[in-house]
């Protein structure tokens, strides 16, 4: 796995309190929130559907910030679509 995707995965590991145990199975940025959302609970009272999008914006900001992808779609691939290397 690419330095990137290290730095990505620690910061969702940190961001969500997890631990990411199989990142190279986490291919796309919808599996990463799939796999947050299935191993994690809402906080705040939030539904199922609003807790999925409170996390989606946070993968995307963490993305953003360690990957430098703003634009992709949830079954974009990481290595092949998106190109981080």
């Amino acid at each position: 796995m690419s330095w990137a995707l290290d730095e990505f995965f620690a910061g969702v590991e940190e961001e969500f309190g997890l631990s990411v145990v199989d990142a190279e199975s986490l291919d796309t940025p919808g599996a990463v929130i799939d796999y947050v959302v299935d191993n994690t609970e809402p906080s705040d009272g939030m539904d199922d559907e609003e807790y999925r999008d409170h996390v989606a914006g946070v993968v995307g900001e963490i993305m953003a910030r360690t990957l430098g992808v703003t634009r992709y779609s949830e079954s974009s691939r990481f290595i092949q679509d998106l190109r981080v290397r």
